[in-house]
Parts: C-alpha cells; structure tokens; sequence
C-alpha cells in the first residue's frame, strides 16, 4: 500500500482521529501489513495481547466463550459471536493492550481472507513518548472508544437482565 493510502486510511480510524497527516506517517512507520486466511484466528480470548489491528480489508467476527453448566456439574463452553467488524471504517481491535497487561477479552476469526495493520505496543508506547502530542491524542481516543465500548456493554447488561427477571417472572 502506498503511505499516501495509508495515510488516508488512518485517518479515517477512530483512534487516529485529529491528527494530521504529519504524525499519521510516523505512524505508518510502526505499521506493518499483516494477512489472514478465511476461517484463521487473529486473537484467542485469554491469550496475552501485545499488538492492534486495523482492519485494511476483509471482515472479521468477534466472539466471547459462555459457560454452559451441564448437568452433573461439568462446565461446557461454546463461543457466541456478538458482532462483525468490516474494513468500511476500519476498525481497531485489540485496543485493550495498550492499556494494560491483560489477556485477550474475545477471540477474533477472520470470517473472509483479510488484511490489517498490526502496531506492536511497544512500538507506539515509544512513539507516543517520543511525540507527547501524538500519544496524547491517541490515549485520548482511547479513551473514547473504550468508554463507548463499556457504555454499550452496560446497555447490553441492563437489556439481559430484563429479560432474565421477565422469563424468572414467568417460570
């Protein structure tokens, strides 16, 4: 890809939102090209996170293990998918790494062959200390994204206990 596509690509992402084209290409500098076939995994819930991904091309689903309690005590686990990220707004995933040393929240698949950039954290941790402007306005969206993030998850929790306490309700 040619850095001005590149550029143009990155700014269009919400954690690279108000910076300029000067500070997107030295972010370009970090960025390296990766490529997943249909049906690989990108990322394992519980695994350790050291990079993101922004999705180039190609179209992912996201999904989290639910533990299924079988009779007799056993614990049976099956993944459900909660959504799909498409490279139309080049999504970034993975962001939780940056922000601490976690394992992986879902497990990512490539639902069609795919291409990302990859930016280790380490790499923009260095960048951003080198450059506080840039790693402010990063953080910043950060920020934003995962505050965004958590409200939906509360939306999402307030909605499953409702039906929960109508279907108890009901039983």
């Amino acid at each position: 890809m040619t850095a001005h596509k590149g550029i143009a690509l990155l700014a269009e992402t919400e954690l690279f939102r108000g910076l300029g084209a000067d500070k997107i290409a030295t972010l370009l500098t970090i960025c390296a090209e990766v490529r997943f076939r249909r049906n690989q995994i990108i990322m394992e819930e519980g695994a350790r996170g050291g990079a993101i991904y922004i999705i180039i091309d190609g179209t992912v689903e996201v999904a989290k293990s639910l533990i299924l309690e079988e009779p007799g005590g056993e614990d049976n686990r099956a993944n459900k998918v909660f959504t799909k990220l498409t490279a139309e707004e080049h999504p970034v995933f993975g962001e939780i790494a940056l922000l601490e040393e976690s394992e992986r929240t879902a497990t990512i698949r490539a639902i069609t062959d795919c291409v990302f950039y990859e930016i280790k954290k380490d790499d923009l941790l260095r960048l951003a200390e080198a450059d506080k402007e840039l790693g402010y306005l990063i953080m910043w969206n950060l920020a934003r994204i995962v505050s965004s993030r958590l409200r939906k998850a509360d939306e999402d929790v307030i909605k499953l206990t409702t039906a929960l306490s109508i279907v108890l309700k009901e039983a």
